[in-house]
């Protein structure tokens, strides 16, 4: 899908990068705004007017109360209009406001997306080296997300500020006196809001680390699933994810705290004032200085700044989230490229080209030996050189130097005699057809994959492509053809149908230079001889490279070059070769096996001796090579966690060693955002708490089918409740000044008695004291309440995660599964972390405003009553519209953060397709398809919550009508009336408050409706309800009548009544064409899927019957794909055995051959392997996978074409190294090349999910079968017919019953 497919049509996001300096972030976020100049003056206008209708209301209060007090008979009716009037103006305004603000903030997301997205594409190799997924994904989805937040309060905080300032102005006109109040109010708010900057921020931002940290191990454990449950290692990645979200824990206690500090005191401030105003003003109006209208003016005045300050508490936490958000953000777009059209850069002409590479000297990463020294080449226009050497000799690198993924550091890279850097790099690579060693495909067609670098190309082009890439022998037999879905990264498919599909992206474009990055190490030698046929008589030939190791590959190029050690130390053809180069002879050594009548098959010609570990290997003590475990001290300070500034570096550090790019401390800005002093000083002064969600693990990591937010919360309902209580104690605080102003208005002012105004005073001030204090106790309790629940949302949903099986992998988009546990529980945790209290606080105090009206007068309450219906039927009609808005603007940002993270993954086949502003175009339509429903809920939030305001004001004119009268009769007193005006307003400014709450809980409401789906999605792999302990295999494995297909094959099946029997400790290796169902015994065995008839059996248990993590904690599983873990060598090759020590990696490293090529690395065993493995080669990532599997000493060993892509004297190598070593466990091997079937005890050859014939080699080469046909063809050609050659009908399987026992073997 990195052609994602789009959803709407909007405008293409830009591909410009900055084009100044980058200045302050609030400067830079600020030139996105204006982006939007139309959105950003209506949205702050609306807010303008908005306030200024406010902040006037209080004046015609005045008059009216005033003229009744007073008992002046004047008409009161066109001041109740012209209130009335302000409350139409300030609906109109505040929905302009509103929705302008909600699309400016959309808008600017939108534009922070696509200039983001834009700018990973533009990466340079090394820059794509540093890149940590999970850092980048986080950036994109949560940091994003509070930049859009923030935008949406800030028209609604200017508008605030405005009004605080235009009721300032007010207030000096109706009394000086009491405005000093007011301006005391404010410096104090701003000294509490500066000083809360200091601590908040840094804080922030390293809650922020944390999270991408977090986010970081749900990535890594989602696209290495495969490995992870190969090795039975759900439990230790749950461990580690429990391990980063303690620790989020506690860099969120520590917001906690340090907002509980100052949120409670900007509420108590404005509290305070009101307070005074009661003390003063009654004081004044005792003596007559002011009227009573003019003491309820400025109550009113005081109040309205109540709400405003509880938005500024909440602006506070999200302006220091935004502020790390967007520096964060600006971060990844201001990453220049490394690799750019230099100035005056030409196209490339037209024809096949000749390449050159003139003493290059290139290595990854800084400070360490280069790869390449002094590697020199040249490649004549249409010819093939294919080029060969020992795993880490530099071929891949020498590779892509030719379409510039990277620059040389001295030397020159020439293409039709133009130096690749003085070449466009749009004409460079539209020239180069490049498949990679790993065939990454993308979640889309198989129409769309081939199709890839031209999407509108005909079909005919798209199967003429196929065809000669031999894919059009599998796509037709798809269930849809070529409009079958592969799955993420094309893992639906088997290794060589990937492989071919990618040649035929490759194809598509006619390229004038073909590059082959061992890209048929998965296809066997008919197809491949076939491919290389069909490329000759293609209508022209391109010249081409081959990165090679098997001889049938080799013998397909015109000249060989040898590597080693970076160099190219001869070229020549095949036979040149072999008579005058050692080296090359040593490389093609595993290809000269015994002939079929001989009787030595079980041990083939090896390399050189001294490449085989010395026999003391097996009884010396275990010992390391020391200088391959140089350790600095900064592992010690990584694992140290005495004071923030040390995490904060040592997650700068892990950031700047994560790629090959970069070399050094400070490094690495995409991995993570590097740390200011000003930052470092903030976080010193703040250690981290050492705090314990106190959840027990066990019910956190226990399957849930019944959650919900009941379930959820249950555990927590005591701390819950104490929480609820504080925020109801809140609330009566705030009920209580209203009742306490008009008793001293009632019974002070109005009776002339001081000392009852004084002891109102006294009250209310002792109230809100009061208040304060609760309002401390109440956001350290829900905070933390809050936070453990989040804790053990993110533990039960990543061990959920962690339960399901590959069905569920295949199904969904690794970007969706990154959604569930970033956006919709960050969703979650915004609400409940600011929404809920704020929600819980007006709906408790609307409640007890109106029992206080029916308190104080029934009847006047009823006026108030009235508007409720109005209230009730606008709030279910906007939650009818709404509801759906919501779930789909949650399924649209789905697809986008799917279709970021697969583009993150295939950066380099994006550059080399030339697709980055297509996928620009692609995805800015995803982008503006979210922003387009977003808005439409945004459209009914702003008519909804406009609306009630609105009502708040009729229902003050309706009071004041009614109540002017009563007054007037003497059938209420002026007191009630102020206080029965000042709960109008409370009544209605709770509900106004609910607008900023309501898009958080429409939010969170669906995203816990989206992980209630994933925790009540049952596992394709059940548990069993009594499983079988598993503490040791003998290795006998049974299939009886196994019939498979996969979930996603439209039915279709790829096994057919399979029935094979293998002996404990039995190697057997599987051979057959691409797509025969070879890879789907393996992982039938594995038990990543269940059979859909038969059974598996394991020493004559089923396998569903055994408990699996045991099970496959006894298994060694070496995948098509070797995917390895971020770390380093020693951590890739322990992941199986964490408590490895380094005596026991080396072993496991010697014991498989990779040992001679660790110690090749600058580091050694502590050399970083990057994300994914990416700063290995794709022969070094294999050999970490083979040490991998042999260090956890399994009893049954799964090798997927492990060997595909090591030269043939390393395979040898590791061969004899491991030959031994198989003798003691049972071990099935996945074989393309024939030299590795011939080593087994026995090859089982399968065709169309079918097993056709089985035996040991020397058997079935002279039982004259399918297999000694494609013997006889291997020893005569080196690349003739193979199992593809075969029918069912010409060889039907053979009997079961007779495949091994009756030859004798078992052991």
């Amino acid at each position: 899908m990195t052609g994602c497919r789009t959803a709407a049509s909007g405008p293409a996001a830009t591909a410009a990068g900055p084009a100044a300096p980058p200045a302050g972030w609030a400067r830079r976020l600020g030139g996105y705004c204006l982006r939007h100049r139309g959105d950003l003056l209506a949205a702050f206008t609306g807010a303008v007017v908005a306030a200024v209708a406010t902040a006037v209301l209080p004046l015609v209060l005045r008059h009216v109360v005033d003229a009744v007090a007073g008992g002046t008979g004047g008409p009161l009716g066109w001041w109740i209009a012209l209130l009335a009037g302000l409350g139409l103006i300030r609906f109109a305004a505040g929905y302009t406001r509103r929705y302008r603000a909600g699309r400016l903030s959309l808008g600017v997301q939108y534009d922070l997306r696509g200039d983001a997205f834009a700018a990973l594409l533009r990466l340079g190799g090394a820059q794509q080296d540093d890149l940590r997924t999970g850092q980048v994904v986080s950036r994109s989805i949560s940091d994003i997300t509070l930049i859009q937040t923030l935008l949406q309060f800030l028209p609604n905080m200017t508008g605030n500020a405005l009004m605080f300032l235009v009721s300032l102005v007010f207030m000096a006109l109706l009394s000086p006196l009491l405005t000093v109040v007011a301006l005391v109010v404010g410096p104090l708010l701003w000294l509490i809001a500066l000083r809360s900057r200091k601590d908040l921020f840094p804080a922030n931002w390293h809650a922020q680390q944390e999270a991408a940290e977090v986010a970081s191990t749900v990535e890594a454990a989602v696209t290495g699933v495969r490995v992870v449950k190969g090795f039975g290692q759900e439990q230790r990645e749950l461990a580690a994810l429990e391990g980063k979200a303690r620790r989020l824990f506690s860099s969120r206690l520590r917001v906690v705290r340090y907002t509980s500090r100052y949120t409670p005191a900007l509420q108590a401030v404005p509290a305070l004032g009101q307070v005074a105003v009661l003390a003063l003003g009654g004081w004044l109006a005792l003596h007559g200085r002011i009227s009573l209208g003019t003491f309820l003016a400025f109550t009113s005045y005081l109040g309205s700044f109540v709400t405003p300050v509880r938005q500024v508490a909440t602006l506070l936490t999200v302006w220091q989230q935004a502020r790390a958000g967007t520096e964060r953000v600006l971060e990844v777009i201001d990453e220049a490229p490394v690799i750019a059209d230099a100035p005056g850069a030409v196209d490339l002409p037209a024809g096949p080209p000749a390449l050159s590479w003139q003493d290059v000297t290139f290595g990854y990463g800084g400070g360490h030996e280069p790869l390449l020294r002094g590697f020199t080449l040249d490649v004549a226009p249409g010819e093939t050189v294919a080029l060969i050497g020992p795993a880490g000799s530099g071929k891949s690198t020498a590779a892509a130097l030719l379409p510039r993924f990277y620059d040389v550091a001295s030397g020159a890279v020439k293409v039709a005699g133009t130096d690749v850097r003085d070449l466009r790099l749009d004409s460079l690579r539209g020239a180069v057809g490049y498949v990679f060693e790993e065939s990454l495909l993308l979640s889309d067609t198989v129409r769309a994959n081939i199709g890839y670098g031209d999407p509108d190309v005909s079909e005919e082009r798209i199967t003429r492509a196929a065809r000669i890439a031999r894919a059009d022998e599998f796509v037709e037999g798809l269930p849809q053809g070529y409009d079958t879905v592969v799955g993420e990264q094309g893992l639906t498919l088997s290794g060589g149908q990937r492989q071919r599909v990618a040649l035929a992206r490759a194809l598509l474009g006619d390229p004038a230079v073909l590059v082959l990055d061992d890209a048929t190490s998965a296809i066997d030698a008919r197809v491949e001889s076939e491919i290389h046929e069909g490329l000759r008589t293609a209508t022209r030939r391109p010249t081409t490279l081959i990165v090679a190791h098997r001889r049938s590959t080799l013998e397909l190029a015109d000249r060989i070059a040898v590597l080693d050690g970076g160099r190219v130390v001869d070229t020549g053809t095949m036979d040149e070769l072999r008579s005058r180069s050692a080296l090359f002879r040593s490389l093609l050594s595993a290809a000269d096996v015994t002939e079929p009548e001989g009787a030595g098959t079980d041990a083939p010609a090896g390399g050189p001796a001294e490449y085989v570990p010395a026999a003391e290997d097996d009884t010396a003590p275990p010992a390391v090579t020391a200088g391959l475990w140089r350790r600095t001290g900064t592992d010690a300070e990584q694992r140290s966690d005495d004071a923030d500034l040390k995490a904060a570096q040592a997650m700068a550090l892990s950031a700047a060693t994560a790629g090959r790019g970069r070399g050094g401390p400070g490094a690495g800005v995409l991995g993570a955002a590097p740390p200011t002093a000003e930052l470092l000083d903030g976080l010193a002064r703040m250690p981290l708490p050492d705090a314990d969600p106190e959840v027990p693990a066990d019910r956190t990591r226990a399957a849930d089918p019944h959650f919900g937010l009941r379930a959820l919360i249950r555990p927590f309902r005591l701390p819950l409740l104490l929480g609820l209580l504080l925020v109801a104690a809140d609330a009566v605080a705030q009920i209580a000044v209203p009742i306490l102003v008009r008793h001293g208005v009632d019974h002070g002012v109005a009776r002339h008695s001081g000392t009852v105004l004084l002891v109102a005073a006294g009250a209310a001030a002792a109230v809100v004291g009061t208040d304060w204090v609760v309002g401390i106790a109440q956001a350290r309790t829900t905070g933390r309440t809050g936070e453990r629940l989040l804790y053990s949302l993110r533990v039960k949903t990543y061990a959920q995660l962690q339960r399901l099986g590959l069905d569920y992998y295949e199904r969904e988009l690794g970007g969706r599964i990154m959604t569930r546990m970033t956006t919709d529980v960050d969703a979650l945790s915004n609400f409940l972390q600011t929404g809920l209290i704020t929600a819980v606080v007006s709906l408790l105090t609307v409640l007890g405003v109106l029992v206080t009206l029916l308190v104080i007068d029934a009847g006047l309450a009823v006026v108030l009553l009235c508007v409720l219906p109005l209230l009730v039927g606008g709030t279910a009609l906007f939650r009818r519209h709404s509801v759906p808005a919501y779930h789909e603007a949650r399924e649209r940002i789905s697809a986008v953060n799917a279709c970021l993270q697969e583009n993150v993954t295939a950066i380099r086949v994006t550059q080399a397709f030339r697709r980055e502003d297509r996928n620009a175009r692609d995805f800015a339509a995803l982008a503006w398809a979210f922003r387009d429903s977003r808005l439409r809920a945004q459209r009914y939030i702003a008519t909804f919550f406009p609306f009630v305001e609105l009502l708040g004001v009729l229902s003050t004119a309706a009071v004041l009508a009614v109540g002017a009268g009563q007054v007037r009769s003497g059938a209420l007193t002026a007191g009630t009336l102020i206080a029965f005006l000042l709960y109008v307003d409370l009544f209605f400014s709770p509900i106004q408050q609910l607008s900023q709450v309501f898009d958080g809980y429409q939010q969170a409401v669906v995203g816990l409706g989206r992980l209630r789906t994933l925790m009540r999605t049952p596992t394709g792999t059940p548990a069993a309800a009594s499983p079988l302990p598993v503490a040791a295999l003998r290795g006998e494995i049974a299939f009886e009548q196994v019939s498979f297909g996969y979930a996603g094959g439209g039915g279709q099946e790829v096994l057919h009544g399979v029935s094979l029997r293998i002996a404990p400790g039995e190697t057997v290796a599987l051979v057959g064409a691409t797509g025969a169902g070879k890879s789907t015994v393996m992982k039938l065995i594995a038990r990543f899927y269940d059979p859909t008839s038969g059974a598996v059996l394991v020493d004559g248990h089923d396998l569903r019957d055994l408990d699996l993590a045991a099970f496959r904690a006894r298994l060694g599983v070496v995948p098509q794909e070797a995917h390895l873990f971020s770390g380093t060598v020693r951590d890739a090759i322990a992941y199986g055995r964490p408590a490895a020590s380094d005596a026991e990696v080396e072993a496991a490293a010697r014991a498989v051959g990779a040992h001679d090529m660790v110690a090749a690395l600058p580091l050694g065993y502590l050399q970083p392997v990057g994300e994914r493995g990416r700063n290995l080669s794709a022969g070094q990532r294999q050999l970490l996978a083979l040490a991998r599997a042999e260090l956890v000493d399994p009893d049954i060993l799964l090798l997927d074409e492990a060997t595909a892509s090591l030269d043939l004297a390393t395979e040898s190598r590791v061969a004899a190294a491991t030959e031994a070593l198989t003798r003691r466990r049972t071990t099935l091997v996945v074989a393309h090349r024939l030299t590795t079937a011939a080593r087994a005890d026995r090859v089982v050859v399968i065709d169309r999910g079918t097993v056709v014939e089985t035996g040991p080699h020397t058997a079935l080469l002279a039982a004259h079968g399918p297999y000694r046909r494609l013997w006889d063809a291997f020893r005569q050609t080196g690349a003739a017919a193979t199992v593809d050659q075969l029918a069912p009908a010409a060889a039907p399987p053979a009997d079961p019953t007779t495949d091994h026992l009756v030859n004798g073997r078992a052991r």
